[in-house]
C-alpha cells in the first residue's frame, strides 16, 4: 500500500472555514495555519468545512473533538463521525455545522483515519472575534 503525506492550507471564503489536504512534498506550512494550536475561525462561522484530496475509493473516517472548550469542565468529547468515500481523484468531505445554541469557544480537532491508521490531525480554535 502507498503511503502519502498530507500538507494543509486554510481560507476563509462566505462565511465557511476550508481547509484542503492534498499530497505534498516536505515544505512548510502555508501562513493561514497556525501552530501549534491551528487556524483561529470566529464564533460568527456557520459552518466549517475540510476536505481532503485523496485517490479514488479511498475510505476516510474523520472524528470531529472538542479538546479544550473555555467552560473547562469537559476534554476530548467526541462531537461527530463520518466514514467517507473519495470520489474519483476528488475531495472526501467532513464538516461541521454551527450548534443551534452557538459555538462554545475553545480548542477542537479534526482527526483523519484510514481504517484504524491516524493520517491526520487537524487543530482548530473557535473565538469569540470582535
Amino acid at each position: 500500500m502507498k503511503t502519502q503525506k498530507l500538507s494543509v492550507f486554510a481560507a476563509l471564503a462566505l462565511g465557511v472555514a476550508v481547509a484542503v489536504l492534498a499530497p505534498a512534498p516536505s515544505r512548510a506550512r502555508s501562513p493561514a495555519v497556525i501552530d501549534p494550536m491551528g487556524m483561529v475561525l470566529p464564533t460568527t462561522l456557520p459552518k466549517v468545512i475540510f476536505y481532503f484530496r485523496a485517490p479514488g475509493g479511498t475510505k476516510l473516517t474523520g472524528t470531529f473533538i472538542a479538546e479544550d472548550l473555555v467552560n473547562g469542565k469537559e476534554k476530548n468529547i467526541v462531537i461527530a463521525s463520518a466514514t467517507v468515500t473519495a470520489a474519483d481523484k476528488m475531495a472526501a468531505t467532513f464538516s461541521l455545522g454551527k450548534p443551534a445554541q452557538g459555538w462554545p469557544t475553545g480548542q477542537y480537532r479534526l482527526e483523519i483515519k484510514q481504517g484504524d491508521k491516524l493520517v491526520h490531525t487537524e487543530r482548530f480554535m473557535i473565538l469569540d472575534v470582535k
